[in-house]
């Protein structure tokens, strides 16, 4: 599935992306090893956060423009 970049993600389904426990997750956010935003209680991670704590920002950055463009194509037709 390709997701935008800037979509957001509680701390749970972080997790479940991230193969860890919810409490992991937050020991990660909590010592800025996974970046994300805490609103009313929450944890809000993007998925840039996601990719840039794997190592792989770049290219799912790179899959998302094409992924774009195609689109742009396929509605231009």
């Amino acid at each position: 599935m390709i997701v935008s970049p800037d979509e957001t993600f509680s701390a749970r389904e972080a997790a479940e992306f991230l193969r860890k426990s919810e409490r992991q997750v937050q020991r990660y956010l909590a010592d800025g090893r996974l970046k994300g935003n805490r609103k009313n209680g929450r944890w809000q991670i993007t998925a840039l956060a996601l990719w840039n704590y794997q190592g792989i920002a770049r290219e799912m950055q790179d899959i998302w423009v094409d992924y774009c463009v195609r689109m742009a194509k396929h509605e231009a037709e």
